[in-house]
């Protein structure tokens, strides 16, 4: 018999074709994508969890309050905690965060490198690189705020819809919808402070083109894709009440000997003194650093040539004013003028942490960056191009290899297991509380690093906390109203636990390696003691509980879920829908001509 030789299916052929177009097109993306995300993150790229301030994941997350934002804190970590555990449903938690540290990384040096209107390879790697590898970033980084890379990540995206719908016909349709509608759901996982800088990024550009259309259109997408933490918010029902005390906290600061305005120039000012980059306090480096940022400005004014001008004005205006909003309460008087909007316009608060507005600022930076080396390599300086390229590197090496080895990976002691599986076992509703009463932990085993306490993360139920925050020596007072009621309870003398039980506390979990932690079962005189395993200690309050189910879902998060897949389902048919109805027109009118 002859040997049969089978040829490759016609219908991966086209597909494979394009797969070969696109990495023959894009492999300076692809290096610099990969490369990035090795460089950075590449001693904890193994198993294991990162664990450090805001970034905190545990085994196994279920579906719980802090999914749905019904918990006792502000939905701040709604929708991104539901992409982040329904990744970890379909592989294990510590490589899912590792999934989506890298993607956000890469996915924001591959959209600046795209959108710069450049040609030269050199040319875009340096836009992914201006984008990715600067104090901005190394500061999120640092406090382990993934979904406000995310939010950062989606803007050259969205820009580039933008982009394409200034060249094309003012209905705004066309390609790149589904690129923009990706990019809609990475802004709005970076919370309410990067849906407004995406909005000062993409909207004077749309405004300034008269493209009202398109204006409606993307805010009316945006507003969908916002719905499940806005109707959680409305949920609550209790207005937001911010400390004051915040404005002045999280306001920027001075981290170079260039002032506040230098600082933010090139990237930086953020509130917290240790997530400031090695080396920033000095001349050399700040000098250097803010040469490099107005010659990446100068290059944007470049760039006014190679995009429709509205394009390159909105951008500009975007940068300026995010800027503006984000020095602001660096001032006595602009403090004021913040206190006053955060008292008076709901979520106004979203401008707390002022230097997320300056997102559209790198972004103009990395664009502007982009042109300039391709301007150095047509001019014939082929020696300086590549420096100027590698420049952000250079002044940046404390970002390379985990933030200079700042980034480990721990696991979590077997105890959190335990626990868990006998807490998320018990259909019983009720809360759990969380003590010692403190938002953040300080695990030995995880390096003493402090970090948010893993409990809202890893049960069904809704866990309340300690929601103050200190920064420096202040502290600034939370907004769950339910925290201050139980730490009203845990103030008075005695046995907290019947007033706890009033308050629907059915679970008490103790930490008992924290300061303060191993006195505190003591006090709990008729409380259950349902395991002691190393350094967790789980009370049971009698008869405390509900007859509710302890992983019931209100009718608020379905509800925003719906709204934002309902945006996800119409924005990326409707395209569809037209093209197929255009070639159906185009069809007849061939019939009525023969």
């Amino acid at each position: 018999m002859g040997v049969r030789v089978r040829r490759p299916s016609p219908e991966f052929g086209p597909a494979l074709l394009r797969a070969a177009v696109v990495l023959r097109r894009w492999w300076p993306e692809v290096v610099l994508g990969l490369g990035v995300v090795v460089a950075i993150l590449g001693p904890v790229l193994g198993r294991g969890y990162v664990l450090r301030y805001d970034l905190v994941f545990v085994p196994d997350p279920p579906f719980g309050a802090m999914v749905w934002g019904s918990g006792s804190e502000l939905p701040r970590a709604v929708p991104s905690e539901l992409l982040a555990v329904g990744l970890s449903q379909l592989m294990p938690a510590d490589i899912a965060e590792k999934v989506l540290l890298a993607g956000c990384l890469a996915l924001a040096a591959v959209g600046a490198a795209r959108l710069a209107p450049v040609g030269h390879p050199l040319a875009r790697v340096a836009a992914g690189l201006g984008y990715v590898w600067n104090p901005w970033v190394y500061g999120r980084l640092h406090l382990g705020q993934w979904a406000v890379i995310a939010g950062y990540a989606a803007l050259p995206w969205a820009y580039a819809w933008v982009l394409g719908v200034l060249r094309r016909p003012a209905d705004g349709g066309g390609p790149g919808r589904g690129v923009a509608v990706a990019g809609g759901v990475s802004v709005v996982l970076g919370g309410p402070a990067m849906v407004l800088a995406a909005v000062l990024t993409c909207a004077p550009a749309l405004a300034l083109a008269r493209r009202w259309r398109a204006l409606v259109a993307g805010a009316a997408t945006l507003a969908g894709l916002t719905a499940p933490w806005l109707l959680a918010l409305v949920n609550r029902g209790n207005p937001v009440d911010l400390d004051e005390r915040g404005i002045a906290a999280f306001a920027v600061r001075a981290d170079t000997p260039l002032g506040v305005l230098g600082s933010v120039a090139t990237l930086g000012g953020i509130w917290s003194r240790h997530a400031v980059p090695v080396g920033r306090n000095q001349w050399a480096v700040a000098l250097v650093a803010l040469v490099l940022a107005a010659a990446a400005v100068w290059g944007f004014v470049l760039t006014r040539r190679r995009w429709p001008s509205a394009a390159w004005w909105g951008l500009l205006v975007g940068a300026v004013v995010g800027t503006v909003i984000a020095v602001l309460p660096a001032w006595s008087l602009g403090a004021q003028w913040m206190v006053a909007l955060v008292e008076h316009v709901p979520l106004a608060g979203a401008v707390r942490d002022g230097t997320r507005l300056l997102a559209p600022l790198a972004l103009l930076q990395a664009v502007g960056l982009a042109v300039l080396v391709e301007s150095l390599v047509a001019a014939g300086a082929r020696a300086l191009a590549p420096l100027v390229m590698v420049a952000p590197v250079l002044l940046l090496p404390g970002l390379a290899w985990g933030l200079t080895g700042q980034l480990e990976t721990v696991r979590y002691p077997a105890e959190w297991t335990a626990v868990r599986a006998v807490v998320n076992g018990d259909a019983t509703g009720g809360s759990l509380v969380s003590l010692p009463w403190s938002s953040f932990r300080a695990y030995r085993w995880a390096g003493d690093v402090p970090v948010l306490d893993p409990a809202p993360r890893a049960f069904r139920r809704p866990v309340i906390g300690d929601q103050d925050v200190l920064v420096g020596r202040e502290r600034i007072r939370g907004e769950s109203h339910e925290a201050d009621r139980v730490a009203a309870a845990l103030a008075v003398p005695g046995d907290p636990g019947p007033a706890l039980r009033r308050l629907g506390v059915r679970y008490v979990l103790i930490q008992t390696d924290q300061p303060d932690g191993t006195g505190i079962q003591g006090r709990f005189a008729d409380a259950e003691l349902v395991r002691r395993d190393g350094t967790l200690t789980l009370l049971r309050l009698a008869g405390a509980g509900s007859s509710s189910s302890a992983g019931s879902v209100g009718i608020a998060p379905v509800l925003g879920y719906s709204v934002l897949g309902a945006t996800l389902l119409i924005t990326l048919l409707h395209p569809a829908a037209r093209r197929r109805h255009m070639l159906l027109s185009g069809h007849f009118c061939r019939r009525d001509r023969q």
